[in-house]
């Protein structure tokens, strides 16, 4: 599928009715509201060159198979206010079905707009940002709601709430996914910081060597070590490990396989080293973990 400078109409496909569909561009943001009805199996296949958030408005999703770049990603069922983003460049592929009557809000925004708001803020390159398929958040979901209201706005005021709003939402990304420190003198450049989060992101299930990450940045293993430690402030191996043991705590909140499953999508050797990871890094284990969040989310 050729890549989309903006969203297509539906980036969703499927027999269905639309019940109404609103779209408004800010020039670096655009926004397309839709509802549809009669919604039976829905198939989605997007590569966008532009950052897409998706809100889910009305309507459960309950099952499904999602791809992204071409790879298994496990499907998390989503309910009103879950959140999907999927960055520039990522291909999202798949299926899902769940309640015939539906509505969301998509926003796309231009990576211009992102560069500049960490230029600003950081002072470096925007931080490899990667996908989440099914959060609950209530910073995006709120600055997401305030973008649609402006839909039906025509103040000159729009632009900069719509802007402020944008801005929002990628700064609780950023921190949300906690690796976004500027880039220190003598630490790895940016646009190998890029590179080499991307890989780790893309492969976070593999059995990824420092020799491949070393020879993405262009620099010798131990080099690459001492730089990646004075950016990030952890080793290679550390930062891979919380990168997914969070991944984990995403599936663990949002989906129901089991914890065996989750370990191995995410990397881990077996369920007792994921169990042991898990209690190191969190200080609970991964069924504790569930039910805890399950307890808060009933509350």
């Amino acid at each position: 599928m050729p890549d989309q400078k903006s969203p297509p109409t539906f980036f969703k496909s499927g027999d269905c009715r639309t019940i109404s569909h609103q779209r408004k561009s800010w020039g670096l943001v655009d926004a397309d509201l839709v509802r549809r009805t009669g919604l039976a199996k829905e198939e989605t296949d997007i590569k966008s060159t532009r950052h897409l958030i998706l809100l889910n408005l009305k309507g459960n999703s309950d099952q499904g198979e999602y791809f992204l770049n071409a790879k298994p990603a496990a499907f998390i069922p989503r309910k009103p206010g879950a959140i999907l983003f999927i960055p520039a460049g990522c291909r999202w592929k798949g299926w899902e079905v769940g309640d015939p009557t539906a509505a969301y809000l998509s926003i796309s925004v231009d990576q211009a707009f992102v560069t500049k708001l960490f230029d600003r803020t950081l002072s470096g390159a925007p931080p490899w940002l990667s996908p989440d398929l099914g959060c609950e958040d209530s910073v995006i979901m709120n600055a997401a709601r305030g973008i649609g209201a402006e839909i039906h706005e025509r103040g000159p005021l729009s632009n900069l709430l719509v802007e402020s709003y944008a801005a929002t939402i990628f700064a609780q990304l950023v921190r949300k996914q906690k690796y976004a420190p500027p880039v220190r003198k003598g630490g790895l450049a940016s646009a190998n910081l890029s590179r080499v989060l991307k890989r780790i992101e893309d492969e976070l299930a593999a059995d990824l060597s420092l020799g491949q990450l070393a020879a993405l940045a262009g620099l010798s293993v131990p080099h690459f070590c001492r730089a990646f430690r004075q950016t990030l402030g952890c080793p290679p191996y550390t930062f891979i490990i919380r990168r997914r043991v969070e991944r984990a705590k995403e599936y663990l909140r949002q989906s129901s396989m089991t914890v065996t499953d989750v370990a191995l999508v995410c990397g881990f050797s077996s369920s007792s080293h994921f169990s042991n990871v898990f209690r190191r890094e969190v200080g609970t284990t991964p069924g504790e973990y569930r039910g805890a969040w399950k307890d808060k989310s009933r509350e």
